[in-house]
């Protein structure tokens, strides 16, 4: 039986992966503001030189970034692919296998083997239909079970090393993810102060220092440019800036943190189905009524609890959106407590939910891989919009790129790296030429400003186009033939032609 079991078990996860990778394998990856603003970080740093200190910019604090990390992982693949996105989300499966061993091993040396194999399938079936858009957090997903397990295993042995090894893989996390990274640090921190004065173990402050060797980046940023990240978040915890924040009442506000805790925490493993986001919320309750006989964060329910809820309770000081991103991290640890109820379950009765939730998943991932319509939004959309333009462009062009929110980082990096496949023509990103194509993803959706007024008042022609090459319904490319009065108008110097918020 153990056998079958086991059979069962690498054949579900080799479906799991096939789909995982089904999108890649045909040549695809998301590619949308985000992913693309990624590649061109990477295009700076390898083909101008340009190393950074600081990653993708917060979405939360304005003037606040992530740290560089992620781009520096990515970054062989990118190399050894030549740019090319396809190389770089075949590196992400290979992260996405490699982050299912860390959940199956944290959860054997936590738990048992059994805990180890469900949670290494409920996490891969719930987290796989992400891997063709991996982004920053990718990786604090991939370190937070080993950061949960060095520490636990800390405070059981209170062991002074094992505290460095979990302090920087702490940093590491807060480099890929500051919104769950700074949490954590400030949730363990009280403790780890508290139990070494109590103790006596002042050695373990010095190893808390461990911490400066992954944020270390952040110090020399800060020290660069005088102090702009603290100064960002002091501006908004004073009100000086309120860009990002959602004002509402605290019983709103407690009740939003409380249905996230609820349901969004638990039901990253379940698709947000909500009875079986109850079955697991009600199996992890079980298990800690029978586990914990006293309070103790060596037991690993209550560390669990500590810093899940305490996640959620720090956010109630947070006045901006609470996006998925930010708490997705906890998914690989929720699959392990969630696989460790099995024990407290009729096997059969534990069988047929399990069997449900996997199934579940399984049917959302293949609609979000195998089963999805792979147009606009997608790297070989904006490759094909590239390749379309340089076809019929003559041996110099100009052209320009107009998105509802401003950047084009999508096609810019599309352009950027066609253009590297065509060497006997040259493009001029933001400059007119006598043969000049404005790129166009316009789906109507932006109330401040439209493609016309951009035509107009930023890139200053007045032309009628020679052509149009309809993309899609929203993205067309306009192709102008401009004289030299055309040309004299400059276009507006101010206009985003770069990556912003650097």
């Amino acid at each position: 039986m153990q056998k079958l079991y086991r059979v069962l078990f690498f054949v579900l996860l080799t479906i799991i992966i096939l789909f995982s990778a089904w999108p890649i394998l045909h040549g695809n990856i998301d590619f949308h503001t985000d992913i693309a603003r990624d590649f061109l970080l990477l295009d700076d740093v390898y083909y101008n030189h340009n190393i950074t200190l600081i990653g993708p910019r917060s979405g939360g604090v304005p003037g606040v970034f992530h740290g560089p990390l992620w781009l520096y992982i990515n970054l062989p693949a990118y190399i050894i692919g030549g740019g090319n996105p396809i190389a770089v989300g075949w590196f992400w499966v290979l992260l996405f296998g490699i982050s299912v061993a860390v959940v199956y091993e944290t959860a054997r040396r936590m738990f048992d083997k059994t805990t180890g194999m469900i949670a290494s399938l409920v996490y891969a079936s719930a987290y796989g239909g992400s891997v063709y858009a991996f982004f920053n957090p990718s990786g604090a997903v991939l370190l937070f079970p080993i950061f949960f397990y060095l520490f636990w295993l800390f405070i059981k042995k209170d062991n002074p090393l094992i505290l460095a090894a979990s302090m920087f893989i702490l940093g590491c996390i807060i480099q890929f993810q500051m919104a769950f990274g700074v949490p954590m640090l400030v949730l363990v921190t009280p403790y780890i102060v508290i139990r070494s004065i109590m103790k006596r173990k002042w050695i373990n402050f010095l190893m808390m220092l461990v911490l400066i060797v992954p944020t270390s980046s952040y110090i020399l940023f800060e020290l660069r440019h005088d102090f702009l990240q603290i100064r960002s978040v002091i501006n908004y915890l004073n009100g000086a800036e309120n860009a990002g924040k959602v004002f509402m009442p605290f019983r709103e506000l407690l009740y939003q943190r409380m249905n996230f805790f609820m349901n969004d925490s638990l039901g990253m493993i379940t698709y947000d189905i909500l009875w079986l986001t109850f079955f697991v919320f009600s199996s992890i309750i079980f298990a800690i009524v029978k586990e914990v006989k006293k309070i103790n964060l060596s037991d690993k329910y209550l560390l669990f609890v500590y810093l899940l809820g305490g996640f959620w309770a720090l956010t109630l000081a947070y006045k901006g959106v609470i996006w998925g991103y930010y708490y997705i991290p906890f998914i690989g640890v929720v699959a392990i407590f969630f696989a460790s109820t099995y024990k407290y379950f009729n096997k059969k009765v534990f069988a047929v939910l399990l069997a449900a939730l996997l199934i579940n998943n399984m049917q959302v991932l293949y609609w979000k891989t195998a089963d999805q319509d792979f147009t606009q939004g997608h790297w070989l959309f904006f490759k094909n919009a590239a390749e379309r333009v340089f076809r019929d462009a003559p041996s110099e062009f100009g052209y320009y790129i107009y998105t509802t929110d401003q950047y084009g980082y999508s096609s810019r990096y599309a352009m950027n790296y066609v253009d590297r496949l065509t060497p006997d023509k040259t493009s001029y990103p933001y400059e007119k030429k006598p043969v000049t194509y404005l790129m166009i993803d316009d789906p109507g959706d932006n109330e401040f400003t439209n493609n016309m007024t951009w035509k107009t008042y930023d890139v200053r022609i007045a032309t009628e186009p020679a052509s149009i090459d309809t993309v899609s319904k929203t993205y067309k490319i306009e192709k102008y033939l401009l004289d030299d009065e055309q040309l004299a108008i400059e276009s507006n110097p101010f206009m985003l032609n770069s990556i912003i918020f650097r």
